[in-house]
C-alpha cells in the first residue's frame, strides 16, 4: 500500500484559504466608512481568534507539528505497527521508512517488530507485544541525551554519538530500573508472565534450579582502569562484576587494578602493570578435589586465601619464576622486579628478583635451595630458583606503602557475586538486561539498603525488581537465549532484520509463507 504524505506548508495554506472563505466569505468586509470597498479590508476580532484557533488544532492533530520533531525512521517494520503522540486521536502506522518523532510511543502487535534508526546512529529494535516511548532525544544541545521508556516486552539497542559524549546520557527507563550505556550493543526485557509462557512454549525442561553451567571461578569485585583477560578464543576486557574461567591469563595496564574473589572466598588485588594465569581451580566440582593453582607471570599481587587454603593447605599455591609458595592461612604480598629473576647474592634494593611480605599467617617459599617460611610482619627476597631466601631489614617501600586495595578490606557479597537464582515454578517477573557487547549499568529507580546498581559487561546477564536490588546472573535465562528479535547478530548478516528472519526460520516461528508487511513512504 502506497501512503502519500501531504506537504505541511501546503496542508497549512489549504486549511488558511478554508478558514478565510468559512470567516470571511468571499469578498472583502466593508470598511465601516462610506460603505465603500476599503484597500485594506478590516477583519472584526472574532475572525482572527477563529484563525489562530483553527492554526492551533492543526497543530494538535497533524503529527508532524504536534511531535515537534524528528528524530529517527523506520529501517524495517513487520506486521502490525504503531506510533501515537500523547493527546493525538489516532495512532500512525509505521512502515518502512516512516519518521519517528519525539514523544512517540511506539507498540508492536503479536508476530510484529519493527527497527528504529536514530540520528545520532544509535538502532533499536521494538520486539513483539511490546510498548515504547521516546521520551527526550536531543543531539544538538550542550547535554546532548536520550531518554526512552520500555513500559512492557522488550527492546534491543545499540548505542550512538549520544552515548559517546557520556554514559548516562542514553538512558532507557522502566518501571524500576534505569539501564544507562557506555557505547553497548544489550538487550532489556520487562518480564511479566509472558517470560515463562515463552520458555513453555520454547520447551525449557526442568526449570526447579537454575545450575552455574557458565565455568567461571571467579568474578571482579573491584576494579581500576585497564584489566584483560585472555584465553583461547581471545582477549577481552573486564569490568565490575566480569567472570574468570580456569586457565585465563589476567592483566592490568599502568594505573590499573582488579580485585578478583573466588568461588571459595579467597581474594586476589592484581597489582598494575602485572600479569598472572589461573592455572587451575577447582571447588566444589563433582568427582574432583578442591584446589588452586595461579601462577605470577610479572608485577606483584596482594593475596587472601579462602576456603580451600584454609581446609587444604596443600591444595592452595601460587608459583612464581623463583619458586612456588605455600600457605598457612594467610594473606601476603608479593612483588616482582624487573624480569623477577636476580643473580643470586645479597639483596640491594631495587634488584630483579622476588620480593615477599606477610600481614596475616605464614607463607611457605619452596625453590631448589630448599623451604623458607615468613612469618607476619616478616620480608623476603629471592634472587632466583637456586637462591635461598634472604631476611630484609624492612619492608621494601613497594610493599609497605602499596596503594593497590588489600583483599581483606574487600566486603564484597559472595553469594550476590555468584547469583544463581535458586528457584522453582517458573521464571521470576522482573527487568533482564543481557550485554552483547561494551558496557552498562543497571540501576533501581528507588534505592534500597547494599547498592541498587550494577556494572555489566560483554556476556553478562542481570535481573532486577521491584523487591530487591539488581543481581547478576550465572547464565541467560532460556527466554533470552532463544529469543530471534533480542539476541546478537552473528556478524554475517549485512542487516539486523535478516539475522531476526533467520533466527525466526531456525526456531520454526517464521517459514517461507509468513509475508512482511510495510508501509512504503
Amino acid at each position: 500500500m502506497q501512503i502519500k504524505r501531504l506537504n505541511p506548508l501546503m496542508s497549512v495554506l489549504r486549511l488558511l484559504l478554508s478558514v478565510k472563505v468559512l470567516v470571511f466569505g468571499a469578498r472583502p468586509i466593508l470598511a465601516a466608512s462610506g460603505g465603500q470597498d476599503a484597500r485594506a479590508p478590516a477583519y472584526p476580532l472574532s475572525a482572527v481568534v477563529w484563525l489562530f484557533g483553527a492554526i492551533w488544532l492543526f497543530g494538535l492533530t497533524n503529527p508532524a507539528f504536534a511531535a515537534g520533531k524528528i528524530v529517527g525512521t523506520v529501517s524495517f517494520a513487520k506486521g502490525s505497527v504503531a506510533a501515537q503522540q500523547a493527546g493525538a486521536a489516532a495512532p500512525r502506522i509505521l512502515g518502512k521508512g516512516a519518521e519517528v518523532f519525539q514523544g512517540d510511543n511506539i507498540q508492536t502487535a503479536e508476530r510484529s517488530f519493527v527497527i528504529v534508526e536514530f540520528v545520532d546512529g544509535a538502532k533499536v529494535t521494538v520486539r513483539p507485544n511490546s510498548s515504547f516511548s521516546i521520551d527526550q532525544y536531543q543531539t544538538g544541545s550542550a547535554k546532548p541525551e536520550a531518554k526512552l521508556s520500555l513500559h512492557k516486552g522488550g527492546v534491543r539497542a545499540e548505542s550512538g554519538k549520544i552515548a559517546e559524549q557520556g554514559p548516562d546520557n542514553f538512558a532507557i527507563k522502566t518501571a524500576t530500573t534505569t539501564v544507562t550505556a557506555e557505547q553497548a550493543d544489550y538487550s532489556v526485557r520487562v518480564c511479566e508472565s509472558d517470560c515463562d509462557e515463552q520458555d513453555s512454549a520454547q520447551g525449557k525442561g526442568d526449570a526447579s534450579v537454575a545450575v552455574d553451567k557458565s565455568g567461571a571461578v571467579a568474578r571482579i569485585s573491584d576494579l581500576k582502569g585497564e584489566v584483560y583477560a585472555k584465553d583461547k578464543k581471545g582477549e577481552r576486557e573486564l569490568a565490575i562484576g566480569g567472570a574468570l574461567f580456569n586457565e585465563d591469563q589476567v592483566s592490568a595496564k599502568a594505573d590499573s587494578y582488579a580485585l578478583m574473589v573466588f568461588l571459595d572466598g579467597e581474594k586476589i588485588t592484581l597489582q598494575e602493570n602485572s600479569k598472572m594465569d589461573i592455572a587451575s581451580y577447582h571447588f566444589k566440582e563433582a568427582g574432583k578435589e578442591d584446589s588452586a593453582l595461579h601462577r605470577l607471570l610479572s608485577g606483584g599481587m596482594r593475596v587472601l586465601t579462602g576456603a580451600i587454603g584454609k581446609t587444604n593447605k596443600a591444595a592452595f599455591a601460587v608459583d612464581t619464576p623463583v619458586g612456588t609458595i605455600g600457605v598457612r592461612g594467610t594473606g601476603f604480598d608479593v612483588s616482582c622486579v624487573g624480569t623477577c629473576v636476580g643473580a643470586a647474592g645479597k639483596a640491594t634494593a631495587g634488584q630483579d628478583g622476588l620480593y615477599s611480605y606477610v600481614w596475616q599467617g605464614q607463607i611457605a617459599v619452596v625453590n631448589d635451595a630448599g623451604e623458607f617460611l615468613l612469618t607476619m610482619p616478616e620480608s623476603k627476597y629471592i634472587a632466583n630458583r637456586n637462591s635461598p631466601a634472604i631476611d630484609l631489614p624492612g619492608i621494601p617501600d613497594m610493599l609497605f606503602k602499596n596503594p593497590f586495595p588489600r583483599p581483606d578490606a574487600d566486603r564484597s557479597n559472595l553469594q550476590r557475586l555468584f547469583s544463581a537464582m535458586a528457584r522453582k515454578g517458573g521464571v521470576p517477573q522482573g527487568v533482564y538486561v543481557a550485554v552483547n557487547k561494551g558496557k552498562v549499568q543497571l540501576e533501581r529507580n528507588t534505592s534500597l539498603p547494599g547498592g541498587g546498581k550494577l556494572d555489566l559487561s560483554k556476556n553478562q546477564v542481570a535481573r532486577a525488581d521491584a523487591k530487591s536490588n539488581p543481581v547478576r546472573l550465572v547464565q541467560a535465562e532460556k527466554f533470552q537465549q532463544n529469543d530471534p528479535y533480542l539476541a546478537s547478530d552473528d556478524g554475517e548478516k549485512k542487516d539486523r532484520h535478516q539475522g531476526i528472519y533467520s533466527r525466526l526460520a531456525e526456531n520454526g516461528v517464521a517459514d517461507g509463507n509468513e509475508g512482511t508487511y510495510q508501509c512504503a513512504e
